[in-house]
Order: structure tokens, then sequence, then C-alpha cells
């Protein structure tokens, strides 16, 4: 039977701490877009403009944890 030990998680955690930091801005760039465009009249130029900013955001965060490893 093998062990694991406590150490042998610890990139799971990082995994799904780099996950979560690009999912979440880009899930609320979609959202901030799609309202923005309802209440503007321009969804496709918006959700666009929201999908990009939460790319940067996502991206930005995830290497700053990264580089804080």
């Amino acid at each position: 039977m093998v062990k694991f030990n406590p150490e042998d998680y610890s990139g799971l955690g990082l995994a799904v701490n780099l996950a979560l930091s690009i999912a979440v801005p880009l899930f609320a760039g979609i959202l901030l877009g799609q309202y923005l465009g309802e209440k503007f009249g321009n969804p496709p130029l918006f959700i666009l403009s929201g999908v990009l900013l939460g790319l940067f955001a996502g991206f930005r965060q995830a290497i700053r944890l990264l580089l804080k490893k």
C-alpha cells in the first residue's frame, strides 16, 4: 500500500490557486461585460473587453503568485 505524505499535496494547492486566480477574474469580466453590453447596447464589444481585462488581471495575479513561491 502506498502512503502519501502531506508534502506530496503541496503542488495540488498551488495548482488550484493558479486555476482560481485566472478563472475568477475571467468569469467576473464576462459577467461585467454582459451587464455593460445590455446597459449600453453593444454586447460583443463589452464582453470582449471584459474577457481581455479578466485575462490580464488573472494572469497578473498568477504571475505574482508564482513569483512569491
